[in-house]
């Protein structure tokens, strides 16, 4: 359930970055003519030494119809950054709007994070601030949610001060999936100070505070009953109106403040420091010795039903949308805590992560003089992020006794019930803490080098960042099971010394013609949750822990000419010794387990090519286009631990995931658009984007020799558990039009944007594997089968519409 709700999470949140982005796109879309300067001079040798990120910035809106990783990886794992400091990625749609600066890296380009091979969003205070001015705006959507407003002001002060603010509201309920809505306010400022000496200072925050009901992916079974591509298990009607069984609210403010200087002859001094500090709460419906209510649960599908009677009974009430089956049955679940003589068994409750991460970064360089430029920083992390269960709604009962259920029925353990021996057999009412409650700690510092060269016509750079870093748990439970240090107070220690060495080198031919190589070696921290059996209440930690390795290298080549811009690269990258833990119920044993998945390998390479081309002073066009394989690369080793008592159940079970595709990383991809400028106030743009080779996320635990082969009966049952299932082949063609009026106080701008125009419905958003299996009984015989895979769609066809006043 845990893994489930994970991945799901993070799909949803990708498509809602997605949306914010776009938005961001459309808004800025009525851009100015700009006449490009041929070059063939000596002088302008170095500007094609920093040619930043071509088919990033191409792609950047392109392939939000599908799950996109662009070159296999995450798109979480491309930091962002300001001044040095690193912020989350979903403060960037405000932070762009505040004046700073923007770079955007490609691959191992950028060099501010450890073991980064992803690139990097790097954004700038230091490079002047923008002028007095502002804007207001209002924007529908109906993609998540209805609409909203945003205004934005930058004022130059007195005594060298400058700011900008920008403040945005948007609501309302999804007009396209049921049970989605948002309500958000979104806040930025910054504050810059230029001081006599010459050095300047800024104060950059950030902050989104939302709800949203969020959507759930189901299985192909449930889509084709329901007749609805966007079929979303997730809510139910109470009363007549709507209820979303799946909330995100959040709140985590991000500020940071920096100081730049020239203290000395050809020496410049960067000192920032800053993080995040709020609360993010993922509201979901909890049951508690009790059946699941959630339709899209395969005890609640037809195929779940021996009895042909019985699965056509439940087939047609899916059929005819009875929402009894098909949704949430709100009514019920009352029903059913009012008769319990024991409390909820129905509840709603908030997975709580209170954050509290801060960061430190001082960063010296100095020209030394003929090209070379020498710089050193040191960079200090604190990140502290304390989780717990909140009740947030009993469902009409009276309390819930804050035991663990799971264990109820046990002969061996149900006499060790208690979450919270401290405070046993508590009766949790809304608001109070429950279930679990820790903190995991991750403390580094990190000491950098780096090597600069510059000539007209040679670029080199080496860099190298060594670290030392600890990771560690706090228990405030003590779990009955797990009694004293073993799940209360500080957890063991553990330390690291990750580093990061890279190299790149790059030759001009000529004023157009330029080429580049990078090379890196890296050996990164795991993350902290992958470091403990199940960090919910246990100290123990997993079995030799390891550095992740990170192995890189890419070759590029780029051209520039007064109609054209143009890039090609070749990459390659691995990681070895990754580890991923998993809570899950294991089939084979009928007991919770904490997974262990050590050793995994994933290779990844490809080539990435990207044009802009002015055909006209009019019309533009980009084009990009990526091919590559990301694969695992071994067969990684599977732990099973019984969740009660870390007894072995099974262990280091071979999985078979050597040649499966990692998921959510379309292996090819391209993507075409033309703008059209008319300079008298018209914008017109078409694009088709088309995303191949796709594949859903595989699953370690059913590839294991343990479950594919011991619990396989034919080969055509091992197949099953083999197979990966390849998404369909996803095309989508958006277009847009923007109009705009000069007036005597400023300008007024009309954007309309149409995405999946075609209105395609059947296209695949994203997918994932199981990890549980079905147990079939024929006599004396069992089977075992996976179950099915949960997929999510694309929205059709989508409206956008902006209409803002520049001042």
């Amino acid at each position: 359930m845990l893994l489930l709700l994970t991945l799901s999470c993070g799909a949803v949140t990708a498509q809602e970055e997605a949306d914010d982005f776009y938005l961001y796109k459309l808004e800025g879309q009525e851009a100015s003519a700009q006449r490009r300067i041929e070059t063939d001079t000596m002088l302008f040798y170095r500007a094609m030494q920093s040619g930043g990120d071509l088919f990033g910035r191409i792609t950047e809106y392109s392939f939000f119809h599908v799950d996109y990783a662009r070159r296999g990886i995450y798109y979480a794992d491309r930091p962002a950054l300001i001044d040095g400091i690193e912020m989350r990625r979903a403060n960037i749609s405000v932070i762009r709007r505040l004046g700073v600066s923007e770079y955007g890296y490609a691959g191992l380009a950028g060099g501010a994070v450890m073991g980064g091979m992803a690139g990097a969003d790097e954004f700038s205070t230091a490079d002047g601030v923008p002028l007095g001015g502002g804007n207001v705006g209002a924007f529908f959507s109906g993609r998540g949610y209805l609409g909203g407003g945003r205004a934005a002001l930058s004022a130059l002060m007195r005594r060298g001060w400058s700011m900008s603010l920008y403040v945005a509201g948007r609501g309302g309920d999804d007009l396209y999936v049921d049970g989605v809505y948002t309500s958000a306010v979104d806040a930025g400022l910054r504050l810059t100070k230029e001081t006599e000496s010459g050095g300047s200072f800024a104060i950059v925050a950030a902050a989104t505070v939302s709800e949203r009901g969020l959507r759930s992916g189901s299985t192909d079974e449930a889509f084709t009953l329901t007749g609805d591509r966007l079929y979303n298990p997730s809510w139910g009607r109470q009363q007549g109106r709507e209820r979303s069984g799946r909330v995100r609210r959040e709140a985590v403010p991000f500020v940071m403040a920096s100081y730049s200087s020239s203290p000395w002859h050809n020496t410049r001094i960067r000192v920032s420091a800053g993080g995040d500090w709020g609360q993010r709460r993922y509201g979901a419906l909890g049951w508690y010795d009790a059946a699941t209510p959630m339709p899209g649960n395969y005890r609640n599908l037809p195929s779940y039903f021996s009895s042909a009677e019985a699965a056509e009974a439940v087939a047609e009430a899916w059929r005819r949308g009875d929402e009894r089956y098909t949704q949430i049955d709100w009514a019920d679940l009352y029903s059913q805590n009012r008769m319990s003589p024991r409390g909820a068994v129905y509840a709603v409750d908030d997975r709580v992560e209170r954050i509290a991460r801060g960061e430190v970064a001082v960063l010296l360089e100095h020209d030394a003089g003929r090209g070379l430029t020498v710089s050193c920083g040191l960079r200090g992390r604190y990140d502290n992020t304390r989780r717990y269960k909140r009740m947030r709604d009993l469902l009409g009962a009276a309390y819930l006794e804050d035991i663990d259920y799971f264990l109820t029925d046990d002969d061996t353990y149900s006499n060790m019930l208690q979450n919270d021996l401290r405070n046993p057999s508590r009766r949790v009412a809304e608001g109070d803490r429950f279930a679990y409650d820790y903190a995991l700690t991750e403390r580094l510092a990190a000491l950098q080098a780096r090597l600069e060269y510059r000539s007209d016509r040679w670029y080199a750079e080496c860099g190298l960042e060594a670290a030392g870093a600890q990771i560690f748990r706090r228990g405030y439970y003590e779990k009955e099971l797990f009694a004293g240090s073993g799940s209360y107070g500080r957890s063991a220690v553990k330390t690291f010394t990750p580093y990061t060495a890279k190299v790149a080198a790059g030759y001009s031919v000529s004023a157009r013609h330029y080429l580049s190589l990078g090379l890196m070696a890296a050996a990164v921290m795991p993350d902290a949750d992958d470091m403990f059996l199940n960090a919910q209440y246990n100290n123990r930690m997993v079995d030799d822990p390891v550095l992740e390795k990170r192995y890189a290298a890419e070759a590029g080549y780029r051209f520039r000419s007064a109609s054209a811009d143009v890039s090609l690269t070749l990459f390659a990258a691995q990681t070895l010794d990754s580890r991923r833990t998993i809570r899950a119920y294991d089939d084979l044993s009928y007991l919770y387990c904490d997974v262990d998945v050590a050793g995994i390998n994933i290779v990844r390479y490809g080539v990435e090519a990207a044009a802009e081309v002015r055909f006209t002073e009019r019309l533009h066009g980009a084009f990009g286009l990526s091919a590559g394989r990301y694969r695992y690369g071994s067969n990684p080793l599977v732990s099973h631990y019984s969740d009660r008592d870390n007894a072995e159940v099974s262990m280091r079970s071979e999985s078979y995931m050597n040649g499966c595709s990692v998921g959510g990383a379309p292996q090819l991809c391209a993507t075409a658009e033309l703008t059209y400028l008319d300079y008298r106030g018209w914008a017109f743009s078409c694009g088709a984007h088309a995303a191949a080779a796709r594949y859903v996320d595989p699953s370690y635990v059913r590839r294991t020799e343990r479950v594919a082969r011991q619990a396989s009966v034919s080969e055509e049952i091992y197949a099953e558990f083999m197979s990966q299932q390849r998404l369909n082949d996803a095309v989508t063609v958006d277009a847009s039009a923007s109009r705009w009026f000069y007036t005597r106080r400023g300008r007024i701008v009309v954007t309309l944007s149409v995405r999946n125009l075609l209105g395609t419905r059947d296209t695949v958003y994203g997918g994932y594997e199981s990890s549980r299996i079905r147990r079939y009984t024929a006599g004396a015989q069992t089977v075992y089968r996976p179950l099915a895979n949960i997929i999510t769609y694309s929205y059709p066809r989508t409206y956008y519409c902006v209409v803002s006043w520049k001042f």
